[in-house]
Protein backbone atom coordinates (compact mmCIF):
# COMPACT_ATOMS: atom_id res chain seq x y z
CA UNK A 1 0.00 0.00 0.00
CA UNK A 2 1.12 3.50 -0.75
CA UNK A 3 -0.40 6.94 -0.54
CA UNK A 4 -0.68 9.84 -2.95
CA UNK A 5 -1.25 13.12 -1.08
CA UNK A 6 -2.64 16.31 -2.56
CA UNK A 7 -1.77 19.03 -0.04
CA UNK A 8 -3.03 22.58 0.15
CA UNK A 9 -5.40 22.46 -2.80
CA UNK A 10 -7.33 25.76 -2.76
CA UNK A 11 -11.04 25.60 -3.59
CA UNK A 12 -13.72 28.28 -3.92
CA UNK A 13 -17.08 26.57 -3.30
CA UNK A 14 -20.39 28.24 -2.57
CA UNK A 15 -20.47 27.11 1.03
CA UNK A 16 -22.16 28.12 4.27
CA UNK A 17 -25.36 28.68 6.18
CA UNK A 18 -25.03 32.38 7.07
CA UNK A 19 -26.70 34.84 4.70
CA UNK A 20 -23.42 36.57 3.77
CA UNK A 21 -21.77 33.21 3.04
CA UNK A 22 -24.45 32.35 0.48
CA UNK A 23 -23.81 35.52 -1.50
CA UNK A 24 -20.42 34.43 -2.83
CA UNK A 25 -17.75 31.80 -2.65
CA UNK A 26 -15.67 30.76 0.35
CA UNK A 27 -11.98 29.97 0.36
CA UNK A 28 -11.35 26.39 1.47
CA UNK A 29 -8.06 24.51 1.63
CA UNK A 30 -8.03 20.75 1.05
CA UNK A 31 -5.65 17.89 1.73
CA UNK A 32 -6.52 14.56 0.12
CA UNK A 33 -4.99 11.13 0.62
CA UNK A 34 -5.51 8.32 -1.87
CA UNK A 35 -4.37 4.91 -0.59
CA UNK A 36 -3.72 2.17 -3.14
CA UNK A 37 -1.24 -0.45 -4.24
CA UNK A 38 1.38 1.64 -6.07
CA UNK A 39 3.64 -1.29 -6.95
CA UNK A 40 2.71 -1.46 -10.65
CA UNK A 41 3.34 2.28 -11.14
CA UNK A 42 6.64 2.11 -9.26
CA UNK A 43 7.87 -0.80 -11.38
CA UNK A 44 6.58 0.29 -14.80
CA UNK A 45 7.15 4.07 -14.52
CA UNK A 46 3.99 4.51 -16.65
CA UNK A 47 1.16 6.95 -15.94
CA UNK A 48 -1.32 4.29 -17.04
CA UNK A 49 -0.40 2.28 -13.94
CA UNK A 50 -0.49 5.27 -11.57
CA UNK A 51 -3.05 7.44 -9.87
CA UNK A 52 -3.28 10.48 -12.13
CA UNK A 53 -3.12 13.22 -9.53
CA UNK A 54 -3.92 15.92 -12.09
CA UNK A 55 -7.22 14.12 -12.71
CA UNK A 56 -7.74 13.78 -8.94
CA UNK A 57 -7.27 17.54 -8.49
CA UNK A 58 -9.75 18.18 -11.28
CA UNK A 59 -12.34 15.92 -9.61
CA UNK A 60 -11.94 17.77 -6.30
CA UNK A 61 -12.28 21.17 -7.98
CA UNK A 62 -15.25 20.10 -10.12
CA UNK A 63 -17.18 18.76 -7.12
CA UNK A 64 -16.44 21.93 -5.14
CA UNK A 65 -18.14 24.14 -7.73
CA UNK A 66 -20.85 21.71 -8.87
CA UNK A 67 -23.50 23.05 -6.48
CA UNK A 68 -24.06 25.00 -3.26
CA UNK A 69 -23.22 23.30 0.03
CA UNK A 70 -24.42 24.30 3.47
CA UNK A 71 -21.85 22.26 5.39
CA UNK A 72 -18.16 21.53 5.01
CA UNK A 73 -19.01 17.93 5.92
CA UNK A 74 -21.30 17.64 2.87
CA UNK A 75 -18.63 19.00 0.55
CA UNK A 76 -16.04 16.59 1.97
CA UNK A 77 -18.42 13.63 1.59
CA UNK A 78 -19.22 14.45 -2.04
CA UNK A 79 -15.53 14.86 -2.91
CA UNK A 80 -14.68 11.47 -1.42
CA UNK A 81 -17.57 9.80 -3.27
CA UNK A 82 -16.37 11.25 -6.58
CA UNK A 83 -12.72 10.29 -5.97
CA UNK A 84 -13.58 6.70 -5.07
CA UNK A 85 -15.85 6.44 -8.12
CA UNK A 86 -13.16 7.93 -10.38
CA UNK A 87 -10.36 5.73 -9.08
CA UNK A 88 -11.71 2.20 -8.47
CA UNK A 89 -8.29 0.85 -7.43
CA UNK A 90 -8.10 3.32 -4.50
CA UNK A 91 -8.74 1.34 -1.33
CA UNK A 92 -9.14 4.25 1.08
CA UNK A 93 -9.31 8.02 0.85
CA UNK A 94 -9.10 10.75 3.45
CA UNK A 95 -9.91 14.43 3.06
CA UNK A 96 -9.25 17.39 5.31
CA UNK A 97 -11.08 20.61 4.44
CA UNK A 98 -10.21 23.87 6.16
CA UNK A 99 -12.67 26.75 6.08
CA UNK A 100 -10.96 30.02 6.91
CA UNK A 101 -13.81 32.53 6.51
CA UNK A 102 -15.89 31.87 9.59
CA UNK A 103 -19.40 33.28 10.11
CA UNK A 104 -18.69 34.19 13.74
CA UNK A 105 -16.07 36.05 15.71
CA UNK A 106 -13.47 33.65 17.04
CA UNK A 107 -9.75 33.42 17.59
CA UNK A 108 -9.45 30.56 15.13
CA UNK A 109 -7.20 30.10 12.16
CA UNK A 110 -9.81 27.84 10.56
CA UNK A 111 -12.29 25.05 11.09
CA UNK A 112 -11.12 21.71 9.74
CA UNK A 113 -13.24 18.67 8.91
CA UNK A 114 -11.67 15.28 8.25
CA UNK A 115 -13.50 12.34 6.67
CA UNK A 116 -12.24 8.94 5.59
CA UNK A 117 -14.01 6.53 3.27
CA UNK A 118 -13.43 3.16 1.64
CA UNK A 119 -15.31 1.81 -1.38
Amino acid sequence: MGCIRLKGLVLFPRLGVAHWEKEGVQKVSADVELWADLTAAAQSDRIEDAIDYEAACRIVQDVAVARKYHLVESLAHEILKALLAGFPHVQRSTIRLRKVSLPFIANLECVEVELERSP
